[in-house]
């Protein structure tokens, strides 16, 4: 909608169509556009913190297999529980991630 305002008097507004509307129509299509874009701005939030979450799950898996390939190399008879123990955990982290906020 335009932010034009009538020289000559009225309380109507031009919208980018070049449709007269009253300043009531006006304002309850602003407060629309302000809901809409505060949906959009609650969305874009959620998204960045879910791809932040989902990149700390995936640096943790990394270091838990180096840490249990470390392990196993030096104990091979752990191997076993170390797959464990780091898939029991990527498990869970996309289980977590996948319940959202």
């Amino acid at each position: 909608m335009s932010s034009e305002v009538s020289l000559f008097g009225g309380n109507s507004l031009t919208t980018q169509q070049g449709r007269r509307v009253s300043g009531a129509v006006a304002r309850a299509t602003q407060r629309e556009v302000e809901q809409v874009s505060a949906r959009a701005e609650i969305r874009a939030v959620e998204e960045a913190g879910h791809a932040f979450l989902t990149s700390l799950a995936m640096t943790n898996v990394a270091v838990l297999v180096g840490q249990a390939e470390m392990h196993v190399r030096t104990n091979p008879g752990v191997a076993p529980l170390m797959e464990q123990l780091v898939g029991t955990y990527a498990l869970g982290a996309a289980q977590r991630l996948n319940q959202g906020f």
